[in-house]
């Protein structure tokens, strides 16, 4: 499957996509490969793009979506989005927190440790480095 050129970014997904990811999927699982589409030199983010004590959700296809967020300044952590609990994908980080909004598992932009809510394992981490303006994969 090829990845498409300019990631789609928001701060919110629909509630609606996780379920539809699960039924497409036939079962929610959070046994999956870390983003394992996502070659070195892929743009995730620009600096600019991604607020302080908060992040970003790019949403690169229905199993690919990577949290990027920005816990201290000039400082950027990337964690695969699907949710260790059920393989919902996490929609929103705030006050350095990634929420995955389908059974509230919260989780540290920091190091992507589990804070509360259901799941029990962290998120997944994608190593990155800054080029330019860009965040890519490490």
């Amino acid at each position: 499957m090829e990845l498409p050129s300019t990631p789609q970014v928001t701060r919110r997904c629909f509630v609606g996509g996780c379920a539809a990811t699960a039924l497409t999927t036939g079962t929610a699982t959070a046994d999956h490969q870390p983003c394992g589409k996502l070659p070195p030199g892929t743009v995730l983010a620009k600096k600019a793009d991604v607020p302080l004590n908060g992040g970003v959700v790019v949403y690169f296809d229905d199993e690919t979506s990577v949290v990027v967020a920005q816990p201290k300044k000039g400082t950027y952590t990337a964690f695969d989005a699907k949710c260790t609990h059920q393989g919902c994908m996490c929609s929103e980080v705030d006050n350095n927190l990634i929420i995955c909004w389908c059974h509230d598992s919260r989780f540290s932009s920091v190091d992507g440790k589990r804070r509360s809510g259901p799941a029990k394992k962290p998120l997944p981490l994608i190593r990155t480095k800054v080029k330019g303006d860009d965040i890519v994969v490490a």
